[in-house]
């Protein structure tokens, strides 16, 4: 995969620096600049940040309400490292025009205006040294959680964790400059100054005070004679002896990245509390896998099917029906995904290849019986064709979801989200395009009022019944539907042509429908 920081640079030529005096208006004032801003940001900030006697220059990130900023929120980064002779301080925060496509620019976090969202790349910028081994920044920033990192001393291989609000690596996981350190900021939404829906609705990425918590661990495992680890997720009140096993889900990670990055920077853990306490996803156990030890590609990731799904269906309740199983992945990891499908497409019933392309064959057996989300960022070099998607939709059930982001994870919290929120068990989602086609060619047909709506109101009951998880009850509609075109084609009602579009669609709604209730 292209390093993301190569794929953040490209952008007509936009600036990578913005200088203080963008914040201060003057560059001799930089250094008291920093000291005021540091010392009020003291008196302002939100209840449970840094105290006054931590003094003005504490180390790791705070977010302060800021009147002055574009969005009502400046972002003060403090890097402590006495040994540093320069510190970058790296952020996927650089803006784009979501609102108006035929806007090119790529917009500073200073510019911000309602519209702009993340995806633009990355704002590279000096940290300013404060002395005694302390380097500080200020920039703006908008709502949900904001990446950034650390480069010292010029070195742009070796990408720093935030010492002061690291990550929480995988014992197992990668190290030094393998290893992308992703560290996150949480930022409210400013309803005055941000004033945007699609950001507004990246609260969902932001730590409720309120929201019941789930708990997340990297549990040890044994994988061809070693001890490895998955991440896992396990929602608030999970009951081991729960009467109703709960249902799994897969994320798999990207190039540079491990099984710990979806629980960091990913934001899954955050996503699931606030979800579930919405009432919008069921409770769920999630678990992240590294790719390095799921066995060979070419053999359907034997690891991942005979040793990390078994070590997790024994060890946690949940179900062992495929269909209660979804495997999601990011760029690399969506590779990983859609080779999944290509060696066995109903290993899980719900499937998301995320900015990685789309690579399934439109040959795979069963390719009808899974649900399959496609998506990625509108700026993203991995965002599936859509033609391709549109394709693979003619034979099986699939969708594509484009959001505001690049190929970052501005684009992979909101799919997950979306895909949680408005895909996840609702098989639904995925069946609706076909129930209005089906409704479209009757509309078209030319049938009398009360044929067309003795076959409209069957169709409208099939997707009621899929929405409620009756399968046996929309089997016995869709078939209804068949039988009912069939007579009506004989009857003379509706021409071979016409019978001939219909049909088909209905069987693929049946054997997908049917294919579950085995």
């Amino acid at each position: 995969m292209e390093s993301i920081a190569q794929q953040r640079r490209h952008d007509e030529g936009a600036p990578h620096e913005v200088g203080r005096e963008e914040i201060f208006g003057s560059r001799r004032l930089k250094a008291l600049a920093v000291v005021i801003l540091a010392w009020a940001m003291l008196l302002t900030m939100a209840p449970g940040s840094a105290k006054a006697d931590e003094g003005p220059l504490t180390p790791g990130p705070t977010v302060i309400a800021d009147p002055a900023s574009p969005t009502g929120y400046t972002g003060h980064f403090v890097y402590y490292d006495p040994d540093a002779t320069s510190v970058r301080f790296v952020a996927d925060i650089l803006l784009r025009n979501w609102a108006d496509p035929a806007d090119t620019k790529v917009y500073q976090p200073g510019e911000y205006k309602p519209g702009l969202m993340r995806g633009g790349g990355a704002y590279d910028v000096e940290m300013t040294d404060a002395g005694n081994g302390y380097w500080v920044t200020d920039v703006p920033l908008a709502a949900g959680a904001n990446q950034y990192w650390f480069y010292v001393d010029g070195n742009t291989s070796l990408w720093v964790a935030d010492p002061a609000n690291s990550p929480i690596f995988a014992p197992d996981g990668l190290t030094g400059t393998a290893r992308r350190a992703f560290n996150k900021v949480f930022v409210p939404y400013d309803a005055g100054k941000q004033n945007y829906a699609p950001l507004a609705a990246r609260q969902i990425e932001l730590e409720r005070a309120d929201s019941p918590k789930g708990t997340w661990s990297y549990v040890p495992f044994e994988v061809n004679g070693t001890t490895r680890t998955i991440g896992v997720y396990l929602p608030p009140g999970y009951e081991a002896d729960r009467a109703e096993p709960y249902k799994t889900i897969y994320m798999q990670h990207g190039s540079g990245q491990d099984q710990s990055d979806w629980m960091n920077m990913g934001d899954v853990p955050v996503i699931m509390d606030n979800l579930i306490q919405d009432g919008t996803t069921e409770p769920a156990v999630v678990i992240t896998t590294n790719t390095n030890y799921l066995g060979a590609a070419n053999q359907g990731y034997p690891n991942l099917r005979n040793v990390v799904i078994p070590f997790v269906e024994s060890n946690y309740n949940v179900s062992t029906d495929a269909i209660d199983r979804a495997f999601a992945g990011l760029s690399a990891g969506s590779g990983v995904t859609q080779n999944l499908i290509n060696f066995d497409a109903d290993a899980f019933g719900y499937y998301g290849p995320w900015s990685g392309g789309a690579s399934v064959r439109l040959t795979t057996p069963n390719l009808a019986a899974p649900y399959i989300l496609y998506g990625g960022g509108r700026w993203d070099f991995g965002l599936p064709n859509a033609n391709t998607v549109a394709a693979l939709d003619n034979v099986g059930f699939v969708e594509n979801v484009v959001v505001a982001g690049a190929h970052d994870f501005n684009t992979w919290n909101q799919m997950f989200a979306t895909f949680a929120r408005d895909y996840l068990w609702h098989p639904e989602a995925f069946i609706k395009d076909e129930i209005d086609t089906l409704k479209a060619g009757v509309a078209e047909a030319g049938l009398n009022k009360g044929n067309a709506n003795a076959l409209t109101v069957k169709l409208d009951q099939a997707l009621s019944l899929v929405a409620k998880g009756d399968s046996a009850g929309a089997l016995e509609v869709l078939n209804g539907f068949v039988s009912q075109v069939t007579e009506f084609s004989a009857a003379g009602k509706l021409t071979a042509e016409q019978s001939a579009a219909l049909v088909p669609v209905a069987q693929k709604i049946l054997f997908n429908v049917g294919y579950w209730v085995q």
